[in-house]
């Protein structure tokens, strides 16, 4: 019998971020966040289908929801992070390089916050209390991991040989 896809879920992801916590000096909070950060998408699209919603021409309502699930409801703040973070660090393996910096730092918060530092504008945030927030939206609504018809979730299974 194939485990539940909760119980994957917590394999392939909670189970890896808490493995990362292992590593010294939190070493491990950008993996950690990098692991986040594709789910904050399915979580979106999840949310939006659990409300009998579509997710819109050009993907608006997924956009929109983002904002509001990382408190980004300013469409540039949204589009600024998103581009920065989310295509960087999958595409690039570390945020792409413009006017906004970043700092990640455990005296932020889990929701990204736009700061002019120095006269330096800058994206900050924790990445462990942003992953503990993402992987929480999902422990606290299970269906968000299935809700995504676009990605399936995977399953275990063995081949006879």
């Amino acid at each position: 019998m194939p485990d539940s896809p909760e119980f994957l879920f917590y394999r392939w992801f909670t189970g890896a971020v808490n493995v990362l916590r292992l590593l010294p000096r939190g070493d491990g909070g950008i993996a950690a966040f990098m692991i986040a950060l594709p789910l904050v998408e399915r979580a979106a699209i999840g949310r939006i289908k659990l409300r009998g919603e579509e997710c819109g021409k050009e993907n608006v309502n997924v956009k929109a929801e983002i904002g509001a699930m990382l408190g980004l409801t300013d469409a540039h703040q949204r589009s600024v992070f998103w581009d920065m973070f989310r295509n960087g660090f999958m595409h690039l393996g570390m945020p792409l390089d413009g006017k906004t910096k970043w700092l990640f730092s455990g005296d932020y918060g889990h929701l990204p916050v736009f700061r002019d530092i120095k006269g330096t504008r800058c994206i900050c945030l924790d990445p462990w209390k942003f992953a503990d927030y993402i992987l929480g939206l999902y422990h606290a609504e299970p269906k968000l991991i299935t809700a995504s018809a676009r990605s399936p979730f995977g399953d275990i299974f063995f081949l006879e040989s």
